[in-house]
């Protein structure tokens, strides 16, 4: 089965391929949307349980799975909407980065380039990724089983989402706790863990497309993870964002477009 998917902008532009990040939906991409439309064809995915994707239990499988569903999304929208999607430049924030790395190195012959914003390699250290285990389970249960709008206020109480007003958590609290079901989101919180992806480095550090880093300034966590793929060589570009934090195409999405366009014409 397909995963839900948008397209926005004029098939003859460059091709960039939307992977949003964990809790949101295809529709998180819109103020980037707005500003790439005149020089971007762009297609959003739902990830699945996602948005208006289902989750299958083959989902449960995780990143593997995820490339397959992909492949034959792209497959649909190929055939409808008369497109050539042999290969194009693809963009993920979060999990949807980690699962467009993941993508990318099963499929590189399809990858013209590869935009990261704010996703993470991998973890390298099994003490960390049994921490991180027993963290995502704990979520997990809480998504699964607690009143979601609660979760979502200690979600956003995270550092990494330190960089967002009172105004922004707010709406995306009210997006998320309209749109999502816990359950769902329990599932894929275990099926893509941190904990159970592989380290991700020297697998991209090793294909032929170029890939480029996006963090924000206030973002430090992910500012030093950039800092460090640029100088072992892993990513082609790490370009620091002013005036946001983890989640740039919401708090910056014109200064995210103009990159954006400027990699792509380069």
């Amino acid at each position: 089965m397909t995963l839900a998917w948008r397209c926005f902008g004029e098939s003859y532009f460059p091709t960039v391929v939307l992977l949003h990040g964990f809790m949101g939906s295809g529709e998180d991409w819109q103020h980037l949307i707005d500003e790439l439309t005149q020089s971007c064809f762009l297609i959003t995915v739902d990830l699945p349980g996602h948005g208006a994707s289902s989750w299958l239990e083959k989902d449960n499988d995780g990143f593997s799975a995820f490339a397959s569903r992909l492949d034959v999304t792209l497959a649909e929208i190929e055939q409808s909407q008369s497109v050539d999607l042999s290969r194009f430049n693809l963009l993920g924030y979060s999990l949807g980065g980690r699962l467009a790395m993941s993508y990318a190195i099963t499929q590189p012959e399809r990858v013209l380039q590869l935009f990261l914003e704010g996703a993470h390699t991998g973890l390298v250290n099994e003490h960390e990724k049994a921490e991180r285990a027993l963290s995502d389970h704990a979520w997990a249960i809480r998504f699964q089983k607690d009143d979601l709008h609660r979760v979502l206020c200690d979600w956003y109480r995270q550092p990494v989402f330190s960089g967002l007003t009172k105004e922004q958590v707010s709406s995306l609290m009210v997006t998320r706790a309209d749109s999502q079901s816990g359950k769902h989101l329990a599932e894929a919180m275990m099926a893509f863990s941190l904990s159970r992806q592989p380290d991700y480095r020297r697998l991209i550090a090793s294909q032929p497309f170029p890939v480029h880093y996006f963090y924000g300034e206030k973002d430090q966590k992910f500012g030093l993870l950039a800092k460090q793929l640029l100088a072992e060589g892993v990513v082609d570009s790490a370009h620091s964002i002013s005036g946001s934090g983890h989640n740039i195409h919401w708090e910056q999405p014109q200064a995210l477009a103009r990159l954006i366009r400027d990699l792509i014409r380069n």
